[in-house]
């Protein structure tokens, strides 16, 4: 946002006024404030990389000012000398700059609460130097009286180390071992002098090898490799081999594989676990071929493509299990109606788009009312003579995993209603996936009486959106949705764990356990994935729906 330096020094006064009672207020002194600049310290330019907008090859420069000692809001001037990069890089101006020359200036900037960030991007010029030619850009920044300056190295050409990408296996079978031909190629213009590979367990592979170059996570699937051997420009490198054993519950099994000549930082995600080195007795991971170098050579890297995932297809099975019980109230015509699900297994599904293999689907009659329901159970109903609620599991349904989902409802025992608990298995076209793990579709849907007796859900023949009053019941009237502050949302959690199953937690208005699968190591970040590049370090995998599957 710009302002005049008049409309902003007046803002100043005015507030520093109210803020004493209208008492004058003199002027900060320049001694007073203090001005910093936080600038990369050195960054890599693309010789390939152009002035056009959204150029993904561009090099984004991100400056953060901080101004302390100083009240109200300020108004400066930015300039950037671009004159040393001549053949190495230019700029192109952000909105509220201008480009003169060989200077960048940002006039009339406006500083509230003490910060302001400014980003431009930097691409490879006509006529470009030999890639490796470096310079140094120089930033200066003047805002209340305070002057402060920054330095970033710029060089022209980066490595970029990728992992090429392995075809799906489909021939294993819980128990195997699974070998993949693990290659890294430098499509940058610089050699890298090291590769950092961190291994990330997904889901039922689990790491086998010890080698003694790498560390392991003592408290989750993380494992990080030091390969001390360069690669050059369009060199391609392969590992020495690494076994990954399929668990028995695997279905849609994958680890992701992150690679980078920068170490990992284990500040950031990877700060959250626990390192132990690998056997100095032990093999060391190896490019096959390739001695090992000397220090690092300190090239930059652009992060590029530097992930995969290994992914497999097993055959394998889990049956989803729904199930439903209603216990009345005594003297009252209301009770609690529990719908619910269970995977007893074998096999663990995940979804890596975060949607939900299975939801659990509570449907009841209009005349049915719904006096409080669980927080993350959901109204769905178009049909005016149904209540449904779709209620949230996991997109990790593990081998063993139990949710279930308490409704007050209010029924009367003469009407003979029932209420249908379903499992839908709705993708992110929001058309049903039909579950190709399941074996048994028949336990999916359950019908549970809301009598004024207890009852437990009977298996229902076919799956169904609706629910019933039973013959000699009442007609359906109005839809019984609740309306605006009748039904509470408050969580009413009652669920157990199956013997063997990791303890329960509380999940908005449910109660879930994540089951007690084999292989049920780290799952990152909820099977989102999401890519830290700052230390090179892979946080999670590639979102997608029902992996090699899909």
């Amino acid at each position: 946002m710009r302002t005049s330096r008049s409309r902003s020094l007046g803002l100043a006064t005015a507030l520093a006024a109210l803020a004493l009672g209208g008492a004058a207020v003199p002027a900060a002194h320049a001694a007073d404030s203090t001005l910093k600049i936080e600038a990369p310290g050195a960054i890599a330019v693309d010789p390939d990389s152009t002035g056009e907008d959204h150029d993904s090859r561009a090099t984004l420069v991100q400056l953060n000012l901080t101004l302390t000692n100083h009240s109200g809001p300020a108004t400066g001037r930015i300039t950037v000398d671009l004159a040393p990069l001549q053949g190495i890089a230019s700029a192109a101006a952000p909105y509220g700059c201008s480009l003169a020359g060989q200077v960048l200036t940002c006039d009339a900037m406006s500083m509230y609460d003490g910060k302001l960030g400014l980003q431009f991007h930097l691409y490879a010029p006509t006529g470009a130097r030999p890639v490796g030619s470096t310079a140094v850009l120089h930033t200066t920044a003047v805002f209340a009286g305070a002057t402060a300056t920054a330095d970033t190295g710029v060089t022209l050409g980066g490595s970029n180390v990728v992992v090429e990408e392995v075809p799906t296996n489909r021939d294993l079978k819980p128990g195997d071992t699974w070998t993949p031909v693990l290659k890294v190629t430098n499509r940058g213009q610089l050699p890298a002098s090291q590769l950092y590979l961190t291994f990330t367990g997904g889901m039922e592979l689990t790491f086998l090898p010890q080698f003694s170059n790498c560390r392991y996570a003592t408290d989750g699937d993380v494992v990080i490799c030091t390969v001390h051997a360069g690669v050059d420009p369009g060199e391609t490198v392969q590992l020495s081999p690494i076994g990954f054993k399929v668990d028995a519950d695997a279905y849609d099994p994958y680890e992701d594989v992150h690679v980078s000549p920068a170490e990992p930082d284990l500040t950031g995600w990877l700060g959250h676990y626990h390192f132990t080195p690998g056997p100095a007795s032990a093999p060391k991971l190896t490019a096959v071929g390739k001695p090992e170098g000397g220090a690092p050579n300190r090239v930059i890297d652009f992060e590029r493509l530097n992930s995969t995932s290994l992914n497999a297809v097993v055959p394998n099975t889990a049956d989803f299990v729904a199930s439903g019980s209603w216990t009345p109230e005594a003297g009252k015509q209301q009770g609690k109606l529990t719908a619910g699900m269970v995977n007893n297994g074998p096999a663990s599904i995940d979804w890596r788009s975060g949607s939900y293999p299975a939801r659990v689907r509570v449907a009841l009659p209009a005349q049915a009312k719904v006096l409080q329901k669980p927080d993350n159970c959901y109204p769905t109903s178009t049909d005016p003579t149904v209540n449904s609620f779709d209620c949230g599991t996991t997109p990790h349904i593990r081998n063993g995993y139990r949710a279930s989902f308490d409704f007050t409802v209010q029924a009367d025992p003469a009407a003979k209603l029932s209420a249908t608990v379903s499992l839908p298995s709705l993708g992110e076209d929001n058309q049903e996936s039909g579950k190709p793990w399941d074996p048994d579709k028949a336990d999916d849907v359950v019908t549970v009486a809301l009598g004024g007796e207890a009852s437990t859900g009977t298996p229902s023949p076919q799956p169904s959106r609706s629910a019933t009053a039973e013959p000699g019941g009442s007609t359906p009237s109005a839809p019984a949705t609740p309306a605006p502050g009748t039904a509470s949302t408050a969580p009413s959690p009652s669920a157990s764990d199956a013997p063997g199953t990791g303890g329960g937690s509380y999940t908005g208005g449910g109660l879930a356990s994540t089951g007690g699968g084999q292989g049920a190591g780290t799952t990152v970040g909820l099977g989102l994935g999401a890519i830290a590049l700052g230390g090179g370090v892979l946080v999670a995998a590639r979102r997608r729906k029902a992996g090699a599957r899909g």
